[in-house]
This record gives structure tokens, sequence and C-alpha cells, in this order.
């Protein structure tokens, strides 16, 4: 015969074990920290970031802070939709030149998508030291976890992982 404690902890044992296999570790969501991250990169020291984290790449010719936001999806369901990034510059130090060619996307087929310009329609531009610049990236991807690579000067500094999904 089992007596009403051995009863309790039995129940409570039988609980914790189901808990684990309907929430296994990790599954249950954490709450965002209000202060975003700040992440240090450069071309010796390469970084993993995810959107809205804000990165401070050093580069030969100064720093520039650069955050993330996207990408943003239509709320249809499809195969491939445009994802808009949205790119906040900001220069801490020096000079440094954004150009649309340093950036590369691997959507959720791993294709790389090469942009050719800004949504604005510039290609480049020169950030000087105090000047704060923020652009738009339109591209037609597959939906599915992706990556977006900036690599200034020849050199990778940054990726953000991101998952673009339907509705």
């Amino acid at each position: 015969m089992f007596s009403t404690r051995s009863k309790f902890a039995t129940a409570a044992i039988v609980t914790i074990a189901l808990a684990g296999i309907i929430f296994p570790a990790g599954a249950i969501a954490t709450p965002t920290p209000a202060v975003p991250t700040v992440i240090s990169a450069s071309q010796g020291h390469p970084v993993m970031a995810i959107p809205g984290d804000f990165v401070n790449v050093t580069l030969k010719t100064g720093v520039t802070q650069v955050q993330i936001l996207g990408p943003k999806v239509p709320q249809i369901s499809a195969e491939a939709l445009p994802g808009v990034f949205v790119f906040t510059f900001s220069q801490k130090r020096g000079s440094t030149v954004i150009d649309v060619r340093d950036f590369g996307i691997l959507d959720g087929n791993a294709a790389l998508i090469r942009p050719v310009k800004f949504d604005d329609g510039s290609k480049k531009f020169t950030l000087k030291v105090g000047q704060r610049r923020t652009v738009k990236l339109t591209e037609v991807m597959a939906v599915g976890t992706g990556t977006l690579r900036w690599a200034p000067l020849n050199h990778y500094v940054a990726d953000w992982q991101f998952v673009e999904e339907t509705a």
C-alpha cells in the first residue's frame, strides 16, 4: 500500500516528467531584455547577431554602429515573399563607405541574393563621424531561416540570422 506522501511524490515526479516532454528545455520563451544588445565586431573578429542588436563595427577607416530590423513581410502565405530590412547606421569615429554590394542574403532555400541598390535608389554613401542614416532594402526571398551578411572592404564582419515567415 502506498502512503499519501508517496502518492503525492509519485504524482509530482510524473508531472515533472510530463512537463519535460511537453516543454523541452529551452522551449519556454523568456522575456526580451528592455535594453538592446550591443556587440563589437571587426574584420578580425566577425560576429553573429540577430535583428535588433546594435553592432559596433571597427574598420580601418572608422567605427560604425549598425542596427538591422526585419525582414518585415506581407501577411500572406507564399513560398517566396518580399522582405524589407531596415538598416540604421551611426558613425562613431572616422568615416565609412556603406556600399550595397557589401551585403549578401541567404534566403530560406540557401539561395544567395546580391542586392543592387537600397530602396531609396542609392548604391553607396559615406558616413562621417556624428552622422546617422537609415535605409531600407527590399528583396524577394524564399520563406524560412536566412542570414544577412555585411562584408565591407571585402571582409566579413557580421551576420544577422532571421526567419521570414508567412501568416
